[in-house]
Formats: C-alpha cells, sequence, structure tokens
C-alpha cells in the first residue's frame, strides 16, 4: 500500500473510531434517559457516511471527525460522568449550585420544576388555580417565602385554611404561591402578574426574612435573568466547564440587602394597592423568630449578615416596616413577631435556626392566622 493509501486508511478509521466512540458514549447515557437511543443511531449513522466519504475525499470527514472529537465526544463524556457546575445566578439562598433544582423564569428568577410532587402548571406547591374563579368561591391567596411552604402540604396556610373551613366559612379555595428564598420583589411581582386573574377576597402577606439578608451581585429589583441562556447552559455540559476553568469566583455579599428597606416598604405598598384595587383584603403577618436567643453562625459565615447583632436588628426593622405599611394602607395585621415573642411555648415552635416553624410551630401559626380572620371577618 503506498503513503498515500496508509494516510488515507488511518484517517478513515480515525473517522469511524471518532463517531464510534460517540456513539458508544450516547448508548451509555440511553440507560437513563432513551432519547439518547436516537442520538446514538444518528453518530453511527454519520460514522459510517463519513468513513465511506474519506474513501473517496478524506478532507470533509476528517474535519467533521476532529469536530466530533472536539466537541460531541466531550460534551456525552461529561454528560456521562454526571458533571455540572453552578449556575451563574448568585443568591444567599438558593446557591448558585441548587439553581439546578428550580425552573428559571426571567421576573421571579425561580419557581418550583412542573414535573416535581404536588406541584402545578404555575411552578408553585397545589391544585392547579382555577380561572376564572368559580362562583361562589371564595378564595385566600398566600404570598410568602419558605415559612409559608414549608411541610407542604402541612404548610401553615393549608392549615390555617382547614381551620377557616372546619369554623364554618363556605367554599374556600386556597391559592399558595409562597416558595423558598422568595423576597417581596417576587411577591409584587407574582401580584401583578396574577392578582386580576386569581380574583382572591384575602390575601395574606408574609415576607420579610430574605428581604433583609444581604445581596450577592445586584439587589432584586436590579437583579437580571437571562432564561434562555441560563436553559442553555444547563444543557450545555462545554459551558459549564468552561466556566468552571475560566469564570471568576463567587460574588461576595454586598452591604445592601436584597431589598433595601424603603423598596421592602414599597413592595408591600404595591401589593396592598394592586389586590385592593380589586376588591380583596389584606392581611399583613410579621416574621417571628428566636434570634433575639441566639443567632445561628452560618448565618455570618455563609454571608448572610455581616453580624448576628445586624440581623436581630434588620429583623426587627423590617417588622417594623410591615406594621407602619399595614397601618398606613388599612390592611390587616398579624403581629407574630411581637406576639411569638411573649409565648413561652414559642422554643418549641422553631428548628435550630430560629426562622422555620416546627410541626408543632406550624398548627400554632395556622390556629393564630385563623383566629385573626376570623376575629376581623376578613372573609365575611
Amino acid at each position: 500500500m503506498s503513503s498515500s493509501g496508509e494516510r488515507i486508511a488511518t484517517a478513515s478509521f480515525l473517522i469511524a473510531g471518532s463517531f464510534a466512540l460517540a456513539a458508544l458514549l450516547a448508548l451509555r447515557l440511553a440507560l437513563e434517559s432513551a432519547g439518547y437511543v436516537a442520538a446514538a443511531l444518528v453518530l453511527a449513522a454519520l460514522g459510517a457516511l463519513a468513513f465511506a466519504w474519506s474513501r473517496k475525499r478524506v478532507g470533509p470527514p476528517l474535519c467533521a471527525a476532529l469536530l466530533n472529537l472536539l466537541v460531541v465526544v466531550p460534551e456525552l463524556g461529561l454528560r456521562s460522568a454526571g458533571f455540572r457546575y453552578v449556575s451563574g445566578i448568585e443568591f444567599g439562598y438558593p446557591a448558585a449550585d441548587e439553581f439546578f433544582e428550580f425552573a428559571l423564569d426571567s421576573e421571579l428568577f425561580w419557581k418550583l420544576p412542573p414535573d416535581g410532587e404536588w406541584v402545578n402548571s404555575w411552578g408553585f406547591f397545589g391544585p392547579e388555580p382555577r380561572i376564572p374563579k368559580p362562583t361562589g368561591t371564595r378564595r385566600v391567596l398566600y404570598l410568602g417565602d419558605s415559612c409559608s411552604q414549608q411541610g407542604y402540604p402541612q404548610a401553615w396556610p393549608e392549615l390555617a385554611t382547614e381551620r377557616l373551613a372546619s369554623s364554618g366559612v363556605q367554599g374556600l379555595d386556597e391559592v399558595n404561591l409562597a416558595l423558598s428564598g422568595y423576597s417581596s420583589h417576587q411577591g409584587r411581582v407574582l401580584a401583578e402578574r396574577y392578582g386580576a386573574s386569581l380574583a382572591p377576597d384575602l390575601v395574606v402577606v408574609f415576607f420579610g426574612w430574605n428581604d433583609h439578608w444581604r445581596a450577592r451581585g445586584a439587589i432584586d429589583a436590579e437583579k437580571r435573568i437571562d432564561a434562555r441562556w441560563e436553559s442553555l447552559y444547563r444543557r450545555v455540559k462545554l459551558l459549564q466547564l468552561a466556566r468552571k476553568w475560566f469564570g471568576g469566583p463567587e460574588a461576595p455579599p454586598l452591604d445592601a440587602t436584597r431589598v433595601p428597606p424603603e423598596q421592602f416598604a414599597e413592595n408591600l405598598r404595591a401589593i396592598a394597592e394592586s389586590f385592593g384595587r380589586a376588591g380583596a383584603k389584606l392581611l399583613f403577618v410579621t416574621a417571628p423568630t428566636t434570634h433575639d436567643r441566639a443567632v445561628p453562625d452560618y448565618l455570618v459565615e455563609r454571608g448572610f449578615v455581616g453580624s448576628k447583632e445586624e440581623a436581630l436588628a434588620q429583623h426587627r426593622a423590617y417588622a417594623q416596616i410591615v406594621r407602619e405599611v399595614a397601618a398606613a394602607s388599612g390592611a390587616a395585621l398579624l403581629d407574630l413577631e411581637r406576639a411569638l415573642s411573649e409565648d413561652a411555648r414559642r422554643e418549641r415552635w422553631f428548628l435550630e435556626d430560629g426562622i422555620h416553624f416546627t410541626e408543632e410551630g406550624r398548627a400554632a401559626v395556622a390556629e393564630l392566622c385563623a383566629r385573626r380572620v376570623s376575629e376581623l371577618a376578613l372573609l365575611r
């Protein structure tokens, strides 16, 4: 065989081997997802065509094989190895490596993945919201963070709704749009996006914790997320590898909170005005805590706050803003921050973080909320 023939034969086997390797990696992934079976067949067919073409003209199929080795094989190899690198979206929570567990939203930033248990098409826990609201229905809408989502389907809003129903309130319908990590910024977005179509009779608003944690990259109102880019980034492992190798370090916490105090007040006023125009009643809730006794170390270590003293001072300041906005807007108030600070049982009602509720705590908050709604006849 001439040297030219030997080179062609070597190139042909290189071309065939390149596509064969890619096809084998796709078959390996087919054990996890059947969609890769089609990819393996396509790669095998391309390999056969490239091999046959190379016997006549080696240049183009060799370029295709090299491109395959530089892009397709590494991409499939990274997927087969389970490689994943952090998102470029930065908050204290969800952390950058936790964003892969959520669905993306350009305005809300994240929602629950639609295939999750008990998750509706809107990306929140609960049954599908009925639009338009059925005649004769009294709808209660909950806006909040993890404190109002934790424990679903036994979160305190669900328990409060059950108590209201058992007390004789007829035709109750609940929509819970609370989600871990949300601030009043997302609450305002939700009010503007869904307020009119949901037509709630009562809106219960429970924000504060995430609002006063330190921002990363930008405050919530200035945060910009390109959901299309992030969706592409999630699918392409080579982009994740490039970020790992060449991307900068995690953004440090800013001196500003995620939602500065004046913006927090503005968000709460906007929520009240939005639902007030629609004829809904508002119940603002202050977030209770046990931080006056002990602030967890991790809040400082992970950069949520600058110091334990700051954590307590910020929380009290934001609770006061809730009181002031409720009074100025004519909304009702459930002042859990004060009520629970004076209750001897509160140690049993909180987890060690002093933020989230135990099962007993969720039941207690639900009872207090239902009682307040009944006292003020908010669902009359």
